[in-house]
């Protein structure tokens, strides 16, 4: 049922903001997560979006909604550990700030009791997304820009918060259509071990 309401969410933005303008762009993000604390957990990541991004007839930006796919193995134990299916409402509340709130169904997550367990089941998420960002470089030839990143879960089935991320990094466009990424992040696993983690990203635009 609630995949049900979940697949109903992704259609509601071609029904409902007819009459707004819509700049979609399809992003392909391949992630490297290498954890600095605990043993058997560097991550490879593949994250599939479509963002819809509506403006209003002067071309100002109204809000962004994201059907997004995203899948995360486990390098060391070779297993999927984690599947993503989604959807995020957010909105550029100043152009160096960014709220966002996905509502997402998961598959197969780590058991935050005993690590070298996994617990397999299915579960509905709600992320909330808070980032600030500046330019920091910007010539002929390099754009650098930084970013503070935090992440806050809230598992609907245990009823209760499970993870806070903060992360602090780097982004670089390459060409016209890729982007590069590099973070430091802070996982606090709500009441259970946490990580510290060296991130690099390259993301792919259509």
């Amino acid at each position: 049922m609630r995949l049900r309401i979940l697949i109903f969410i992704l259609f509601i933005p071609s029904l409902v903001f007819a009459t707004v303008t819509v700049n979609p762009q399809f992003h392909w993000t391949q992630r490297y997560h290498y954890d600095l604390r605990q043993k058997n957990h560097q991550l490879y990541v593949n994250r599939l979006s479509l963002n819809l991004n509506y403006s209003d007839k002067d071309n100002k930006g109204l809000f962004s909604i994201t059907p997004f796919f995203e899948i995360r193995r486990n390098i060391d134990k070779d297993l999927w550990e984690r599947k993503e299916l989604g959807v995020e409402i957010g909105k550029e509340i100043f152009p160096w700030l960014y709220l966002g709130n996905a509502i997402q169904k998961g598959w197969q997550k780590e058991d935050y009791r005993f690590y070298a367990d996994y617990e397999k089941r299915d579960y509905m998420e709600s992320e909330m997304r808070l980032m600030l960002k500046h330019k920091l470089l910007s010539t002929k030839y390099v754009t650098l820009n930084g970013f503070i990143l935090n992440e806050y879960t809230y598992d609907f089935d245990i009823g209760a918060s499970t993870r806070n991320e903060v992360a602090i990094g780097l982004t670089a466009p390459v060409g016209k259509y890729a982007e590069a990424e590099i973070n430091w992040r802070h996982i606090d696993r709500i009441h259970y071990y946490d990580s510290d983690t060296f991130e690099a990203a390259i993301t792919l635009i259509f």
